[in-house]
């Protein structure tokens, strides 16, 4: 059991990312118990913004907050995938 001044902190493995600007970010999460919640957020290693994250979200479990980071994380790498193969598809059709 933790004591009453100690925090429970999860840093999760990130992944570079483009911003809506086309600025590379080093995205990671964190996962933390607040009160009686567990904390996750995901925001830019290199530039973290603890009051404006690109992501949070408040869980009853640490597991919960966990997978919910990894699918957050997992999203922001499906949707530059996407932009990447719409990229390619657009050079292609011009060729």
């Amino acid at each position: 059991m933790m004591g009453s001044g100690q925090r429970t902190i999860s840093h999760l493995t990130g992944m570079r990312a483009m911003n809506t600007l086309g600025t590379e970010i080093h995205l990671h999460a964190r996962v933390f118990r607040a009160g009686c919640d567990w904390y996750a957020d995901i925001d830019d290693h290199l530039d973290p913004q603890p009051d404006d994250p690109f992501w949070y979200g408040y869980y009853d479990t640490q597991r919960a907050a966990i997978d919910a980071a990894c699918e957050r994380i997992a999203a922001f790498n499906r949707a530059r995938a996407e932009r990447i193969s719409q990229q390619l598809l657009s050079l292609a059709s011009i060729s």
